[in-house]
């Protein structure tokens, strides 16, 4: 009599241990995917969106970082006679780092293309974290065809003169305007048919005065590779 009680109380407590186990189990998914999920909401990707019938200005622009908007604001096209594209606008915009100072916060804002060429051009807001707002780059907006170059940290534009003339330019951003620092300039001597290899260049650093003239190709800077073909 006594055994069976014994082997009874043993079955009764194995049974005990067995269902706290069994509900312990249950909850460590649960913890885990809280866990996750705040894992996952640390996102720190950089997106822009734009926004329509927004009151007075052209379209709204909002940036956000992951699930979180850190700036929203209105944009307006130039209102500028000269400015007048070959087609109907498309509202479009991009993230950049224009003053190359590792915030890519800054927004250029496309205007269209324009002439027989098709020459395109942007408007441009720098942000600007000491005031926490966004300085518009006046100059920006005449700059045909500009590039921003990452490897050589400035903006380059080009222009076709004719089919035996181009020019090029080079710009810094400081202080929230552009300044040019430097100038090429491409062309084809006399008749002869205007091949790359066959091109002359003039090569002008603006602060210093500096001329280069009857240059090759291989004898220009080297930041003028994003725009002149080598």
């Amino acid at each position: 009599m006594k055994k069976a009680v014994f082997i009874l109380l043993i079955f009764c407590s194995f049974l005990v241990v067995w269902g706290c186990n069994k509900n312990k189990t249950k909850c460590v998914p649960q913890k885990e995917a809280t866990s996750d999920s705040s894992m996952r909401s640390n996102d720190d990707t950089l997106s822009l969106m734009i926004e329509h019938e927004v009151d007075d200005v052209d379209y709204g622009v909002i940036i956000k970082r992951g699930d979180k908007t850190i700036h929203r604001f209105g944009y307006k096209y130039p209102e500028d006679d000269d400015l007048v594209p070959n087609e109907e606008r498309i509202d479009s915009c991009l993230l950049t780092d224009l003053n190359f100072d590792g915030i890519k916060e800054d927004v250029l804002f496309y205007l269209g293309s324009f002439g027989a060429s098709g020459t395109e051009y942007f408007d441009a807001c720098v942000w600007n974290p000491k005031t926490e707002h966004y300085d518009k780059i006046e100059e920006f907006k005449d700059i045909p065809n500009p590039i921003i170059s990452d490897k050589y940290k400035c903006i380059l534009s080009r222009v076709y003169v004719s089919s035996a003339e181009k020019k090029y330019a080079k710009y810094v951003c400081t202080n929230g305007h552009l300044i040019k620092v430097a100038e090429l300039r491409q062309y084809w001597k006399g008749n002869i048919y205007p091949e790359r290899d066959r091109a002359v260049y003039e090569e002008h650093f603006i602060k210093a005065n500096v001329w280069k003239r009857n240059l090759k190709l291989n004898q220009i800077s080297d930041f003028w590779k994003p725009v002149v073909p080598f």
